[in-house]
């Protein structure tokens, strides 16, 4: 009976550790995500798995600590590594095109203060929150974050519970 309760405790401790590195848990604490996600959302973030299932894509909402900030950032990837990045007001254009947002309501995109153009380095992405008038993010940081810098893609909101979703990246037109 011993020699089962240690079994079953050392195989508790190993799930939990794997879990642990695995799966992260945050709390969004912004408001650059509104009115998607909200102040109080907890969410689900997967710290590892994405790395080697074809790594981060535009439209990916992510947790970053960014070197710009003391706190812990919830975003999405707007440009990805090697891409040229214009933003006209309230326009992003990836390589020349525009890019469709449709998490982005208009009437939290209405700061056209942004005229940004500029090459990605090789391993930086450039983020931005959902609410455009509410998030400190590359525009105002005027660079991208590091691969470095990305705590895990989000993966699940599970609070409040009438929100619960799978939490999945945005498919955009070729």
């Amino acid at each position: 009976m011993l020699r089962e309760i240690i079994e079953t405790l050392i195989l508790f401790a190993i799930v939990m550790g794997v879990s642990r590195v695995l799966i992260g848990n945050y709390m969004i604490e912004q408001t650059s995500a509104v009115p998607n996600y909200l102040p109080g959302d907890r969410i689900l973030v997967d710290q590892q798995i994405y790395k080697y299932t074809g790594g981060l894509k535009r439209g990916d909402l992510i947790v970053l600590d960014a070197s710009v900030s003391k706190d812990r950032l919830f975003k999405r990837i707007i440009g990805l590594p090697g891409e040229m990045l214009e933003i006209r007001g309230n326009q992003v254009l990836i390589n020349g095109k525009a890019l469709p947002e449709p998490y982005v309501t208009p009437e939290r995109n209405q700061s056209n203060r942004f005229s940004i153009k500029r090459q990605l380095g090789p391993d930086e992405y450039w983020v931005q929150g959902d609410n455009r008038d509410g998030s400190q993010d590359s525009r105002v940081w005027n660079t991208g974050i590091k691969a470095s810098e990305v705590v895990g893609r989000a993966w699940l909101r599970y609070w409040p519970l009438a929100k619960i979703q799978l939490i999945g990246g945005i498919t955009y037109p070729p």
